[in-house]
């Protein structure tokens, strides 16, 4: 049997994300921070090309479960976009007996059941670019028409 595993890789990105472009230096700052409040042993983070939807550094980083207990990563809104993709990761990660955390949102997926309000989350916002921006009085829903309770 080898080493056992210890502490938790960091992944970061300089691509924007959740509609923010948080500089790496910072994202690091961030996971330190992080990591102190919940008593983990940060390990130094790795960074994911700038090549839009390129994840060679994260499908890499699963290759290294065998000696981290899990990875950091800066936000759920790095994950890529396919839902299939991601589940694949949730999938390698936890097969390996290691967890994923998001730091910004404070969400951890150690088990199959915590998979669900993450995606939940990330399908709701990835739909938010199809809701109209602004309704006509005939579109508002009733309790929100003048006059009417």
């Amino acid at each position: 049997m080898g080493a056992p595993r210890q502490g938790y890789r960091g992944y970061v990105t300089c691509r924007p994300f959740g509609g923010l472009q948080i500089p790496v230096p910072v994202q690091a700052l961030v996971m330190r921070d992080y990591c102190a409040r919940n008593r983990l042993m940060y390990k130094l983070h790795v960074n994911e090309n700038i090549f839009p939807n390129s994840y060679v550094v994260l499908e890499g980083l699963l290759n290294e479960l065998d000696i981290y207990e899990g990875i950091l990563a800066t936000s759920m809104f790095m994950m890529p976009k396919r839902a299939a993709r991601r589940r694949d990761i949730y999938r390698q990660i936890l097969d390996r007996g290691a967890s994923l955390h998001f730091v910004l949102e404070d969400v951890v997926i150690a088990a199959s059941a915590e998979i669900e309000p993450v995606e939940e989350i990330l399908s709701i916002t990835a739909l938010l670019p199809e809701v109209p921006k602004l309704l006509t009085p005939d579109e508002a829903p009733a309790f929100d028409r003048p006059g009417q309770e």
